[in-house]
């Protein structure tokens, strides 16, 4: 029976139950989003802590390293003011953005009359004035600083998860040896899955948080040098859209390039700054970051790409950032499951995840 194809194990009943599951679990995300979404940004903000964690355990002190708890201590007091600043700085951005809106709008006005010059068309000309006369700066950097406001209420929320999770951390074995109290194979087979969970979901989160971190400092260099306005928030945007397969980095190279139309009433300079930061994109998303992260994740192209639809359906830019992490985890859960096995297979890349 365990040799046995799992095509054949596969039952009409074990389908149906799978399905039956799966649509309770989305509904659940959908209707529990308000408290699923934070828990699932804790998880990954975790997960920084626990590298942060280990980096300060290397420093040594009179040849004593730091006790457990106060390197945790000191990894959020880190992601704390590291959040902290990030907000202040964007704010002061935001607030700048908004005084050269009218300086924007003069521009691109100009610009508009000198592409008219050379079309000969009344009719496009008019068009294209009245959507500049349309266009509401003021209205989207006051939906901006609105979204940054709700961003910081969702962050007191994640940042109580994160220290539960800390507290929970020395407790958490003890918990799951009582819960298998024979120490026999079920205690055995399910560290197994909380291990691989752990090393899949830890090893992308800390290489991509990397690996974004160093392509927002490479583009905030770019744009300094290129003069573009606000290289701190749009190096922001690039460090957070990094994290959203294939859509976020070409999204995070057309912002700033659209702004430096509005900034140097130029069209050419949309294609400099375009250009300059996707191959900055290009370099390190398919040089760099596969020699950096292998292949840390069984899962193929077409799954990301509709895990990336699903996730950001229910739960926005969220859900876009959290797809690929959450779809490892759900993946190597549903590949102890018999009923569920068979999904496991087809969502991963090559249908092998041992166990």
């Amino acid at each position: 029976m365990q040799n046995e194809p799992l095509l054949q194990r596969l039952t009409l009943q074990g389908i149906f139950y799978a399905l039956g599951s799966l649509t309770i679990a989305i509904l659940g995300l959908i209707y529990f989003d308000g408290i699923i979404k934070p828990f699932f940004i804790a998880i990954i903000l975790w997960y920084v802590i626990k590298e942060i964690k280990n980096l300060i355990g290397k420093i040594s002190v009179r040849g004593k390293r730091l006790p457990g708890w106060w390197r945790g201590f000191f990894a959020m007091i880190f992601i704390f003011l590291f959040g902290f600043g990030i907000f202040e700085l964007i704010s002061i951005n935001v607030v700048q953005m908004n005084k050269l809106a009218p300086e924007y709008r003069e521009k691109l006005d100009n610009l508009v009359q000198q592409v008219g010059s050379y079309i000969n068309d009344p009719q496009i000309i008019q068009y294209a004035r009245q959507t500049l006369t349309d266009l509401d700066f003021a209205g989207l950097i006051t939906a901006f600083v609105n979204s940054l406001s709700s961003a910081v209420a969702d962050f007191t929320v994640v940042f109580v998860y994160v220290i539960f999770l800390l507290l929970e951390e020395t407790s958490f074995t003890k918990k799951v040896q009582k819960l298998f109290p024979g120490k026999g194979r079920k205690l055995y087979e399910f560290d197994q899955i909380i291990k691989k969970i752990d090393k899949a979901a830890g090893s992308y989160v800390n290489q991509m948080v990397v690996i974004s971190l160093i392509t927002a400092v490479i583009s905030y260099v770019a744009l300094l040098i290129m003069g573009v306005d606000f290289p701190i928030l749009w190096a922001f945007l690039i460090f957070i859209l990094n994290f959203i397969p294939y859509i976020g980095p070409f999204i995070s190279s057309l912002l700033p390039a659209v702004l430096a139309v509005f900034q140097f009433g130029d069209l050419l300079y949309f294609v400099y700054v375009f250009a300059v930061l996707e191959v900055i994109q290009i370099i390190l998303g398919n040089f760099v970051q596969p020699k950096m992260m292998g292949k840390s994740l069984n899962i193929s192209a077409l799954t990301v790409l509709l895990t990336l639809a699903f996730w950001g359906s229910i739960w926005g830019v969220v859900g876009m950032i959290l797809s690929v992490p959450v779809t490892a985890i759900l993946i190597i859960i549903m590949w102890q499951i018999p009923n569920t096995k068979w999904l496991a297979i087809l969502l991963s890349e090559n249908g092998e995840l041992g166990g």
